[in-house]
């Protein structure tokens, strides 16, 4: 995707980090083992990932056989990656932006990303990115984004979210075409800094089940509503449980769009 132009919400994750934790959908063990062979990585190789909320990749990726260094800013999301991670010498947690992290020239094989690349300043992140890597190395990211899948809910749940939590909606019609547009965007800005070759990409689409609770709490793990005071996330609750309860729902089925884009460092 392509960076975002405001990046100043970047660290609100960290004020939800239990819900962030319970309430994101770890990115699918098929799509990271894709990832793994598209990479060539092996057991044993460095994969340096950034923003690694609480490891939605990290621990799918590690057990496909890298080993990770974990960075994450946020304090919260950090400690609980820390305590996932407690028993497993193969994954190392460490802390700051990607912006200020240092290490030698050419240290990893991959660095990776999921759902936080377009947080990290572009003047920055593909040139330090290939500095990172091994000769022949890969920069692999991934998105997901999850919608309703009853149009007819998705479009009901808008008309309550649209004027205090405009965030939250999405357009049953336009949701796949605006995350297929935002997607070329990031590829021509990864093709713009000239370190990288044509990248490979891919769409695909997994099921969320979610309870009312967690359907909230995966709204409430988003930046903008991250962001919330106590009083107005309970009345995000009352507004989504009161449409549920409304249209007779008692699980919350999603289409969760994933997106990926796995990029070969160019030979310089």
């Amino acid at each position: 995707m392509k960076a975002n132009t405001r990046r100043d919400n970047k660290l609100a994750f960290d004020e939800v980090a239990d819900v962030y934790d319970s309430a994101r959908p770890g990115i699918p063990p098929q799509l990271v083992t894709s990832l793994v062979r598209i990479t060539h990585l092996a057991p044993g190789d460095s994969v340096l990932e950034v923003g690694a909320g609480t490891g939605q990749l990290t621990r799918p990726l590690r057990a496909a056989g890298p080993e990770v260094t974990a960075l994450e800013p946020g304090d919260r999301l950090r400690a609980l990656l820390a305590k996932h991670a407690a028993d497993d010498p193969g994954i190392t947690v460490t802390g700051g932006l990607f912006e200020d992290y240092t290490a030698p020239d050419a240290s990893f094989s991959a660095v990776v990303s999921a759902n936080a690349w377009q947080w990290v300043d572009p003047a920055v992140s593909y040139a330090k990115a290939a500095d990172l890597l091994t000769e022949g190395g890969h920069l692999a990211l991934v998105w997901n984004f999850p919608i309703v899948a009853d149009p007819e809910l998705q479009r009901a749940l808008n008309e309550v979210l649209a004027e205090d939590y405009p965030d939250a909606v999405r357009d049953p019609a336009t949701h796949l075409s605006g995350i297929e547009t935002r997607a070329g965007e990031g590829r021509a800005e990864l093709a713009a800094s000239g370190r990288f070759e044509v990248p490979w990409w891919q769409f695909s689409t997994d099921t969320l089940t979610l309870t009312p609770d967690a359907y909230h709490d995966l709204l409430l793990s988003y930046a903008n509503a991250a962001v919330l005071d106590d009083t107005a996330r309970a009345n995000l609750f009352l507004m989504v449980r009161s449409t549920l309860d409304v249209h007779g729902v008692d699980t919350v089925t999603m289409d969760n769009v994933l997106y990926a884009v796995v990029a070969r460092k160019t030979d310089r």
